[in-house]
């Protein structure tokens, strides 16, 4: 007989399982309005004003603060594998830095090592991060091949046993697809229902640029800026867009890097394509003139690809505020200075990421809220709801509604800090945001109801994040796709036999033949004789004729110069 689970009254629960926020502004993408938000045992439960909630659940007062949802970061790269070492921030450190930042999901990308089938890599990432995760995180898969055998074991992928349904895609490097296989790989991912993930560079202007400048005798990380430049994304990004329109597949560009770059997204649009462009936390920031910075550790901390600009950040706000860039990712990356060290001898073998999980709200937050140049709403759009609709995981993330997951942020707008590798939470023992004053913070924040941040208590569970299977076929892309395709419908036009051109009964003149091709003689050898001892006919051997009785003699009377005076 199995004994019955006794239920706990719920005026005895533990007031960790039951929380409401008062007094503070509920924002969401779509609108902000004065409520307060009980959360209990994971989930939203009641918004509104005058609740009626239990006795000892606590209060948390949000007075003059804003209440969010948690940050959903879709590009990180914890734990990878590469030049010979692996990023410093496994999934503790990097989901721990997330959720000092105010994000409380993050996707992570599966590579597959040499002979290592897709199945197999996915099965190996679940086991580095099940048991380190302190938020909830999801995965996506860099897709390497582009033959028909590898493209069909995708769909062993997209179940919702395994719940990978974005599909990273390369340009330019180790694992480039060519335009032929971009298409089969856009058009297999489309009728998958999946989101192609783009790293848009010209891989063959790359290469050919990295020899150039390595025989030119550039070997340090200014070599990389100089390889990579503005031009190979933007003339990527503009492909990219047209291979994926022409696939009927929707497309995410990574890591835009340039004005120029967003300008052609921003035009896609208006044309009806579907196409999402990220920006990085470090590419609002960060100049990339420090590529040519006398320290060559300090250079060599800048390096990603593609690489931060010279006089774009400014240019990249401006399309975070109209509206070109519609998702801000942090591409987190960590390596310290020893690894960054590994590629001293040449700037490709420098392996090359910046952080940027912990740092992603409040950079957005000061560089553009403060100052006006977009909403709040917009900010959790950019942060948060976006991110969310583009894995299908709306509103379970991303809106704080009744039946959400409890991800919360409350963040203070008052807040003041300076951000430095002293205090961030990354491994990494540098900080390409050294001295940047940051106005704007979280100050609590929840993780599926658990407060992990207590204004300055810090305390992040190892382990309590979950895998969150996501489904294809998102609505936020694939509508958007069947009212394009509804708009670019074949439209035939009716003609009746006089509408029709006539072509019987035309003279030549009328529609001259072409002109007939004359066959090339080959040039005249001067060289070569027509002579050819093997034409002439047989003839009896000289010895046989002369020794013959019957031999013939000639007698010339006048021979060509002159009479001869002897006999023949």
């Amino acid at each position: 007989m199995v004994t019955p689970v006794k239920r706990v009254p719920i005026h005895l629960q533990s007031a960790q399982n039951r929380i409401i926020i008062k007094n503070g502004t509920l924002v969401n993408h779509d609108g902000e309005q004065q409520v307060d938000v009980y959360i209990e045992d994971s989930t939203v439960r009641l918004i509104g004003n005058h609740l009626i909630i239990p006795g000892g659940t606590r209060a948390i007062d949000a007075t003059g603060k804003y209440i969010f949802p948690g940050g959903v970061d879709i590009n990180v790269n914890l734990q990878r594998p590469g030049y010979g070492t692996q990023t410093i921030d496994d999934f503790y450190q990097g989901t721990k830095a997330a959720l000092a930042g105010g994000t409380t999901m993050v996707m992570d990308m599966v590579v597959p090592a040499e002979g290592e089938s897709p199945r197999e890599a996915f099965i190996k990432w679940r086991k580095w991060a099940d048991d380190k995760v302190c938020c909830d995180y999801a995965l996506k898969l860099e897709v390497q091949e582009a033959e028909d055998s590898y493209l069909n074991g995708l769909e062993d992928l997209v179940t919702p046993e395994v719940g990978i349904n974005t599909f990273q895609l390369n340009m330019a490097g180790q694992h480039r697809l060519k335009d032929k296989d971009l298409l089969n790989v856009l058009d297999k991912i489309s009728r998958m229902g999946g989101l192609a993930m783009l790293n848009a560079e010209n891989g063959a202007i790359v290469k050919e640029n990295e020899t150039k400048v390595m025989a030119a005798g550039v070997d340090g990380p200014e070599g990389h800026a100089m390889a990579h430049p503005e031009e190979a994304q933007t003339e990527a990004v503009m492909r990219g867009c047209v291979l994926a329109n022409a696939s009927d597949c929707p497309l995410y560009v990574n890591s835009v890097m340039s004005g120029a770059a967003a300008d052609i997204l921003a035009k896609r649009k208006e044309k009806g394509y579907v196409v999402v462009g990220e920006v990085t936390p470090a590419a609002l920031t960060c100049d990339g003139s420090n590529y040519w910075n006398k320290s060559w550790v300090h250079s060599a901390a800048y390096v990603c690809s593609p690489p931060l600009r010279e006089g774009e950040t400014q240019n990249l706000q401006t399309a975070v505020e109209d509206g070109a860039i519609e998702v801000v990712s942090s591409q987190h990356t960590a390596y310290n200075n020893k690894q960054k060290a590994l590629g001293n001898k040449t700037f490709v073998e420098i392996p090359k990421g910046v952080i940027g999980a912990e740092e992603r709200l409040m950079v957005l937050w000061t560089k553009l809220v403060v100052p006006g140049r977009i909403t709040r709403s917009q900010f959790v759009s950019l942060v948060s709801a976006m991110p969310a609709k583009l894995l299908n995981i709306f509103p379970q993330k991303g809106k704080i509604e009744v039946g959400s997951d409890a991800d919360i942020v409350i963040w203070d707008p008052s807040l003041v800090r300076t951000l430095g590798k002293e205090e961030q939470v990354s491994k990494c023992d540098f900080s390409i945001y050294e001295g940047m004053e940051m106005t704007g913070g979280p100050e609590y924040v929840l993780c599926r109801g658990r407060l992990v941040k207590d204004q300055e208590i810090f305390r992040p569970m190892q382990g309590f994040g979950l895998y969150r299977e996501l489904e294809p076929f998102n609505p936020e892309l694939y509508d958007r796709m069947k009212e394009r395709r509804e708009r670019q419908q074949v439209r035939a036009v009716i003609r009746d036999e006089a509408d029709m051109p006539h072509v019987n009964g035309a003279t030549e003149e009328e529609i001259p033949p072409p002109t007939p091709e004359e066959a090339e003689k080959p040039p005249v050898d001067q060289h070569k004789s027509n002579f050819d001892l093997n034409s002439h006919p047989q003839t009896p051997d000289f010895d046989e004729v002369r020794s013959s009785p019957s031999r013939s003699s000639v007698r010339v009377r006048a021979p060509p110069g002159g009479k001869s005076s002897g006999f023949w």
